[in-house]
């Protein structure tokens, strides 16, 4: 069998004969063409399909070959290209989120449970504060209220005993148990205080509690305890004597005045001794305050103002009476079961 292809005249009438069949089965219809994008072949292109039709013998088949690849650069557009491969991407683990900062929480300040009776603070009074800043020093002092020499309607007056300072730990926590230098009283030496409001613990910097600016009082603490449990003394436990009858010019300023006799208190007790008016013309006042001695005896001297300002006759302020009412610094606020301590007192006519 020849397989040398042919050359000069054997290849013209090679493409004649080879045009000759296309044109023969020209009018065989083709498929429906695909729908992507149609190339215009020139001769090249339409001899490679012509070959693949009449099914030439191996050397057509490797003429073919070779005018497929001379005549592939005559397309008028570029050849597509195949889309590129694309991979997924790999899912990875997601990172564990980051747990916020625990936000602080508000400075707080919890007692014990003990109550207290004057003079004797007992074991101490015990504070745990938390929710500080850490590592921080901080003062803990007692801040008893009255009310009264305040412009406000419910303005009050704070008595502070010496602050105790206390170390918070990383946590901006801390307990402390002192005993402080002071007792609260029940009722002050101030004319206008009346008797205690309220008795807590409070926090300030490490300076203690710092007077304001404006110079009305003192800036709010940090942090304020719940009030105190105190169980003030019973007034019954004192006795209280006094002459029954005075003259009016004995209690002018100067002279020996009423002198009120008091037993059964405490030492360092302080007691307020003041005229009661039930009625009648209005007079001027008459008033006394002393200490209690270590042995928790206390003698007051009563007397008014000056000779300008004289005290009534009990016959004058009728019917109205004259009495003396008292009260000492650690004794139960008054009430119904316990009332002031009172003395019957007859000014004049004596």
């Amino acid at each position: 069998m020849r397989t040398d292809p042919p050359t000069g005249d054997e290849f013209q009438l090679l493409l004649d004969r080879i045009t000759r069949n296309v044109l023969l089965h020209a009018d065989t219809p083709l498929p429906a063409p695909a729908a992507v994008p149609r190339h215009r072949f020139r001769l090249g292109a339409v001899v490679v399909a012509a070959l693949v039709v009449l099914g030439l013998g191996t050397a057509g088949g490797a003429l073919a070959l070779s005018l497929g690849v001379l005549g592939s650069g005559g397309s008028d557009e570029a050849p597509v290209a195949p889309p590129a491969v694309t991979s997924s991407p790999t899912p990875s683990a997601s990172p564990t989120p980051t747990a916020p900062a625990p936000i602080p929480a508000a400075p707080t300040l919890v007692l014990g449970s003990a109550a207290f009776s004057p003079p004797d603070w007992g074991a101490g009074v015990t504070a745990n504060v938390s929710g500080f800043a850490p590592d921080t020093e901080y003062s803990l002092s007692i801040d008893s209220r009255y009310r009264g020499e305040s412009r406000e309607p419910d303005g009050y007056f704070s008595v502070f005993s010496s602050p105790t300072t206390v170390m918070t730990d990383e946590d901006g926590a801390a307990t402390v148990t002192w005993t402080p230098d002071v007792f609260p009283e029940n009722f002050t030496g101030s004319g206008e205080s009346g008797y205690l409001l309220s008795s807590q613990v409070r926090v300030d910097g490490s300076d203690g509690p710092q007077p304001e600016a404006s110079g009305s009082g003192f800036t709010d603490p940090i942090a304020l305890s719940q009030p105190l449990t105190i169980e003030f003394l019973p007034i019954e436990a004192v006795t209280a004597t006094a002459p029954a009858c005075i003259e009016p010019d004995q209690l002018v300023a100067g002279q020996p005045g009423l002198p009120v006799v008091f037993t059964g208190l405490l030492p360092g007790e302080t007691l307020f001794v003041a005229s009661v008016q039930t009625g009648g013309p209005v007079s001027y006042s008459f008033q006394g305050s002393g200490v209690a001695d270590s042995e928790g005896n206390a003698t007051i001297i009563v007397s008014g103002s000056s000779a300008e300002y004289p005290v009534s006759p009990s016959a004058d302020i009728a019917p109205g009476v004259w009495q003396l009412s008292w009260s000492a610094s650690f004794r139960q606020t008054p009430t119904d079961e316990h009332p002031v301590g009172t003395i019957p007192l007859t000014v004049g006519g004596c």
